[in-house]
């Protein structure tokens, strides 16, 4: 990204230091502005697998203990894993790490950057708030990147006084619009990856359009679906197969966690936001080993074969289906942890942001599974796509999708239908 800084004399002046509370004021230093982004297309390069192998284990230290370590990141110039560390118990549990870890001394916790990248977007107090259409953690510069459509002085002087003017830098993306995303008659098979899922939903009956994800096992030896939580809001049934096949139904709150008009929820009992989700019980039947590939006009299967062996890291490359679109690969993931505000003004929280050129997914898509192909022809499965940019569009393509390993900690006893 080209960078620049903007003072307070220029056109997008800043609140006056006086007007600042005493800790912005101590974080931000000097009166300035933050820092402003020019976006650019993604240029993130695969890590090789110890270093994302290492990568993961240290996001898992730092989720862990959020208020003693920062986020953790890969040094450009040596490949190493750092972590962040903000206290003295952070440092002992780093040092605990192996040598292919270092460390690195920070001012903002991960619990502090959450704070920030949580607050920053969605929030009706911040003047012209609607303009921040993205916020994530930038590790490697100890603060959080907001995307704004617009910039207005309100906005950033209420961002600055709010957090610092360090604390956070400004992506300006006057074309960054994203939206959710919204294979017919696929039968009783129960099978992932976009057989298109009529969904009656609770309590007013209203229907909607989803894909099918990820066939799951669910506690007690039951069969179940996962699917996008905004496809199904309040719970309510689902209908497989241009609403001819009843598929299963999700019950409210506790195997969904979506607000209409809001957007992510937490699972009772969770402190942690899991994206996009919703699961599906399948009572009458079982959900199948394959997940539908190819075109929409010409869809094969493929058996799942894998659970992805850690969350998804930068430089991931990954497909994607759904019943509108079909099979989309070349998507590279660009980062993770991110908070997307939706065309509507719905906010989705922590979900992996990816990138590719050519076509764009399209409304319908939404539930459908992201994943990635192996070498013996079975997939890997990734996670649930929720979202993207340019949607039923092409060119520049954004996607966003939900962990499969939040679905894991969101919904406990669950795992992936895999044939090894």
């Amino acid at each position: 990204m080209r960078r620049r800084t903007i003072g307070l004399a220029t056109a997008l002046a800043l609140t006056m230091v006086s007007t600042m509370p005493a800790a912005a004021l101590a974080s931000a230093g000097a009166p300035r502005g933050p820092e402003l982004l020019s976006p650019r297309p993604p240029d993130v390069k695969t890590l090789p697998e110890p270093v994302a192998q290492a990568l993961d284990e240290a996001r898992k230290l730092a989720e862990q203990h959020p208020d003693d370590f920062g986020e953790p990141w890969v040094d450009p110039e040596t490949g190493q894993v750092v972590l962040a560390t903000v206290t003295g118990t952070a440092g002992r549990l780093a040092a605990a790490q192996g040598k292919d870890v270092v460390q690195r001394q920070v001012a903002r916790s991960r619990a502090v950057l959450e704070r920030i990248k949580d607050g920053a977007i969605g929030q009706p107090d911040i003047p012209d708030g609607a303009a921040v259409r993205m916020t994530r953690i930038d590790a490697e510069h100890n603060r959080v990147i907001v995307t704004v459509n617009r910039t207005t002085d309100a906005l950033l002087r209420a961002l600055t006084a709010r957090y610092g003017a360090d604390a956070f830098a400004v992506e300006v993306d006057p074309a960054f619009n994203p939206s959710k995303s919204s294979r017919s008659d696929e039968g009783p098979h129960n099978w992932g990856g976009a057989a298109e899922m009529t969904i009656r939903r609770a309590p007013d009956g209203s229907v909607a359009g989803c894909s099918s994800g990820i066939p799951v096992w669910m506690p007690g030896d039951k069969s179940g679906m996962l699917t996008a939580g905004h496809c199904i809001p309040k719970g309510g049934f689902v209908f497989n197969g241009n609403d001819t096949n009843y598929m299963g139904w999700v019950s409210e709150n506790d195997r969904e966690n979506w607000y209409d008009g809001r957007g992510s929820t937490l699972i009772p009992g969770q402190s942690v936001f899991r994206g996009d989700l919703a699961l599906i019980e399948i009572p009458n039947g079982t959900s199948g080993y394959y997940i539908y590939r190819g075109s929409v006009s010409n869809a094969y299967t493929s058996i799942i074969g894998q659970l992805a062996p850690r969350r998804t890291g930068l430089g991931d490359q990954y497909c994607s289906s759904g019943y509108k679109t079909g099979e989309l690969c070349g998507w590279k993931v660009s980062n993770y942890g991110v908070n997307i505000s939706y065309s509507g003004g719905e906010i989705v929280r922590n979900v992996v942001s990816g990138y590719k050129s050519g076509t764009c997914t399209g409304h319908g898509d939404s539930g459908g599974p992201t994943y990635f192909v192996m070498s013996n022809g079975r997939v890997q499965v990734k996670g649930i796509h929720s979202g993207g940019s340019n949607l039923d569009g092409s060119g520049d393509c954004r996607e966003y999708f939900t962990d499969v390993w939040d679905a894991l900690d969101a919904f406990p006893g669950i795992f992936p239908r895999v044939l090894p």
